[in-house]
């Protein structure tokens, strides 16, 4: 799996994502343990402190009292064992080496720059907002049922069609070195293009009043060629 950054002014790190070994999962698991154990006796003062609040009234609350469960509804820490990325590699492998550097590096030039992001369930995990808040960077997470503006999407499309033009990368290595290069390729103009049609966009979906009725991309019909057979 591949993932990318840019902003207006500069092109940002990519990342290609290698299977995670035997010895890297467990350490993984000890990591998550340690900081299981540093987050329960917070975790749990807040919810004591909400619980109290929310059985605050005139009359008793019905019903046996609430009792404190550490589970991963009120906080913990827990990775799935389904396939994907989950939360914990794109927090070591992306977040934290990748993305969060080049934030601070656009912050220097655009103080007000947010991070936008798609609503993965690697990215809307609740522990990201930790690290965010830790790095003092901003961010969007961007909708999942709304009109998509984020302006990253076309260039997946683009970089798909450009790493296959001669036929699907016959190995693994084959295809990092191809994406990597169009990563490196891809010009500062073209990401430039992207950002600005996204203004496009919105008035069109103001237009529209919300909804996806809006084709993205398309301001002006398409003219098609006529086919002669």
């Amino acid at each position: 799996m591949f993932w990318g950054c840019f902003s207006y002014d500069k092109k940002g790190p990519c990342h290609i994502y290698q299977l995670e070994t035997k010895a890297e999962k467990e350490d993984a698991a000890r990591q998550i343990k340690q900081l299981n154990a540093e987050l329960e006796p917070l975790q749990r003062e807040e919810w004591e402190l909400s619980e109290s609040i929310r059985r605050t009234g005139l009359r008793n609350k019905r019903g046996r009292k609430p009792q404190w469960r550490w589970t991963e509804k009120t906080g913990k820490l827990v990775r799935t064992s389904g396939g994907g990325i989950d939360w914990w590699r794109y927090q070591t492998c992306v977040l934290i080496p990748k993305l969060i550097p080049f934030a601070k590096k656009c912050l220097q030039d655009r103080p007000q720059t947010v991070v936008m992001e798609d609503k993965a369930p690697s990215h809307a995990h609740h522990y990201q907002s930790v690290i965010y808040r830790l790095h003092d960077v901003e961010r969007l997470l961007w909708c999942g049922n709304s009109p998509d503006c984020n302006c990253i999407k076309p260039c997946w499309f683009y970089i798909k069609r450009e790493t296959t033009k001669k036929g699907a990368p016959q190995s693994r290595a084959e295809a990092v070195r191809i994406w990597q290069n169009c990563w490196r390729d891809l010009s500062q103009l073209k990401i430039q293009a992207w950002i600005e049609r996204i203004l496009v966009h919105i008035q069109k979906i103001i237009e529209l009043q919300g909804g996806n009725e809006y084709i993205e991309g398309r301001d002006k019909p398409r003219l098609r060629r006529p086919y002669f057979g």
